[in-house]
């Protein structure tokens, strides 16, 4: 035995850079970009073709719900107000006419009665022939049936008038109704439009929105969508270094493809996006600006306070997973572990390691270790370690 231990001397230590194991956090993430928009965020479109009146409000300013933001004058009302007036004139004439029209044939009606009463009395005394007597009498019968004719036709007139008032007055009220107004305590985004300005229907007038709330509106590839669901945390920040980070949730995702980006990718398959919004937890009290874009990283899971590990430290051997770790003599040894929650850089382990325990975060190209191995009292990597390629 003595013999065999002298021919054969001590391994040499090997330096490898070890890690102590701690507790940390873990998250699997999809980030995406966003644009910030106000809670309630819309903009207010020309209901027809309109003119401004005037503008009652002012960019940045805060208005309470009810506040009249703008007065329309809509063109096309207005040209119906003024044929309507036109024909409320016409209505006026025709009915004096139909007064005189009355007057008239009621003053036949007298002369035609008159003239038949004398026809009587020489009829009587045989003074005209009864054909006479009877044509002065049919025309009594035809100045009272004109008379009837003209009082309907001055009753036509005169609804004819009252159809027209009605039409007339509620062409009054929709000019003096068109306005628009806040429907949410709110403040005013943008105006797009000055008193006197011609505006076609669909047109944008203004934008509004809840500064208390900010959302942010998401184009998700319908590979994260299909991941992403509503309540999930999102972490929102401006695109750049050190930038501050805002906290929300998932509120909403389109259950479909938005078909205005629906084509084909390589391969004929179906390529798009997918709609979707996050809500901030707090107001960023005005470090995010209205329509700028942002980074949002979804947290799709997550694991806080759990052993966690680089995943570069954890080999395979068939079904097992281990990891090396140096134990109190300094040697290597394999630790079997149960792998949990993993993402691209990190794993969490739920059995089989202890805080403290001084583990192998990678090994380098070439290098490989077994079990009692020297190894090297080389310094302590950090715990966050992340191996770089070809380490």
């Amino acid at each position: 035995m003595g013999y065999r231990k002298y021919l054969t001397p001590p391994l040499e230590p090997i330096s490898v850079g070890t890690t102590p194991v701690e507790i940390g956090s873990l998250e699997i993430t999809v980030t995406e970009s966003g644009t910030v928009e106000l809670n309630e965020q819309q903009t207010f479109k020309s209901p027809s073709d309109v003119t401004v009146e005037s503008v009652q409000v002012e960019e940045r300013q805060r208005v309470a719900a009810g506040t009249v933001l703008l007065e329309l004058r809509d063109r096309g009302l207005q040209r119906d107000l003024n044929n309507q007036q036109v024909e409320n004139q016409k209505l006026d004439n025709l009915l004096a006419r139909k007064l005189e029209v009355l007057q008239e044939r009621q003053d036949k009606l007298q002369l035609a009665q008159d003239r038949f009463v004398d026809s009587q009395s020489l009829f009587d005394r045989g003074f005209i022939s009864e054909d006479a007597y009877r044509q002065d009498q049919q025309s009594v019968d035809d100045a009272l049936s004109a008379i009837k004719d003209a009082e309907v036709e001055l009753t036509n007139a005169k609804l004819d008038i009252e159809n027209n008032q009605l039409t007339l007055q509620n062409t009054l009220t929709q000019l003096s109704d068109n306005q628009i107004v806040a429907p949410i305590d709110a403040v005013v985004l943008d105006i797009s439009v000055q008193p006197g300005d011609g505006v076609t229907q669909g047109g944008e007038l203004l934008t509004i929105g809840d500064p208390f709330k900010e959302t942010v509106r998401l184009q998700l590839t319908t590979l994260n969508a299909a991941k992403v669901d509503v309540n999930m945390p999102v972490e929102v920040s401006m695109i750049g270094p050190d930038a501050q980070i805002f906290l929300g949730r998932i509120t909403r995702v389109s259950p479909q493809v938005n078909s205005q980006d629906n084509s084909s990718g390589r391969g004929g398959e179906q390529s798009g996006t997918v709609e979707a919004e996050a809500i901030l937890n707090e107001p960023s009290d005005g470090s995010l600006i209205p329509g700028s874009v942002v980074s949002v990283e979804v947290i799709l899971d997550q694991r806080q306070s759990v052993v966690v590990v680089p995943l570069t430290a954890i080999q395979s051997e068939g079904d097992r997973q281990f990891v090396w770790v140096k134990d109190a003599e300094n040697q290597a040894q394999q630790k079997t572990v149960t792998v949990g929650l993993k993402n691209l850089q990190s794993a969490e382990i739920t059995s089989g390691l202890r805080v403290g325990d001084e583990i192998v975060p990678a090994l380098p190209p070439g290098l490989e270790l077994t079990a009692g191995m020297p190894l090297a009292d080389a310094p302590a990597l950090p715990a966050d370690f992340v191996a770089p390629p070809g380490f």
